[in-house]
This record gives C-alpha cells, sequence and structure tokens, in this order.
C-alpha cells in the first residue's frame, strides 16, 4: 500500500487516540498495539496493529479533503482486504466500522 501518494490532510493523533479509546471495551477487544504514524511533526497517516475475531492485520486511517476518515483493513503484509467508501466516515461512525469488520460478533452462543 503506497499512502505517501495519498491526498490526505494532517491528523492530530491525541484526539484521533481520544476518539477510538472513549469506546472503552470495543477499542480494548481488537487488540489494538504498534501505533504508528508517517511523520511525527505533521502525522497524515496513522497505523495500527490489531488481532480481532474477523480480522488480523494493520488498519490504516486517514483524513480526507473532506475531514472524514478513509479507513484501509490490510494484512500484516499490507495488502488491502476492505476499505471506506469513497466518500468516508463521520468521527461518530469510526469506532463502529472498524469494529463491524475487525471484532463485532452480533450473537453470542452460550
Amino acid at each position: 500500500m503506497n499512502y505517501k501518494k495519498a491526498m490526505c490532510r494532517e491528523i492530530y493523533i491525541p484526539d484521533l487516540m481520544s476518539l477510538l479509546r472513549s469506546s472503552g471495551p470495543i477499542f480494548m477487544s481488537w487488540g489494538a498495539r504498534d501505533f504508528t504514524v508517517d511523520n511525527k511533526n505533521s502525522p497524515k497517516v496513522f497505523r495500527m496493529r490489531v488481532s480481532g475475531h474477523h480480522h488480523k492485520g494493520f488498519v490504516y486511517i486517514f483524513l480526507n479533503g473532506m475531514d472524514l476518515f478513509d479507513v484501509y483493513l490490510t494484512t500484516s503484509k499490507n495488502i488491502i482486504k476492505e476499505r471506506t467508501e469513497e466518500e468516508g466516515l463521520y468521527f461518530d461512525q469510526l469506532v463502529e466500522w472498524i469494529d463491524d469488520r475487525i471484532e463485532k460478533i452480533s450473537s453470542y452462543s452460550i
């Protein structure tokens, strides 16, 4: 995945982390770790490794020109498995969209 050519805006990482962590146990269930950014002075790409029920690999988060989030799920070799639609996600859709694809199970069997 060549994210250096992606058209995106700078992300304020503390706000993004606050948004992700505000979901509490949902975020923790992803097994998120290895948080990285492309440039600490002007980050445009946020990446984390996840180990969920449905997806194990990386999650890339970009902020597009419309101030919406573009998210890519990739394998550990950075092969894109899924991405958001062209228009992106609003901040209140971000955690749910990621969780649906990484960990969420609609009904648990007892």
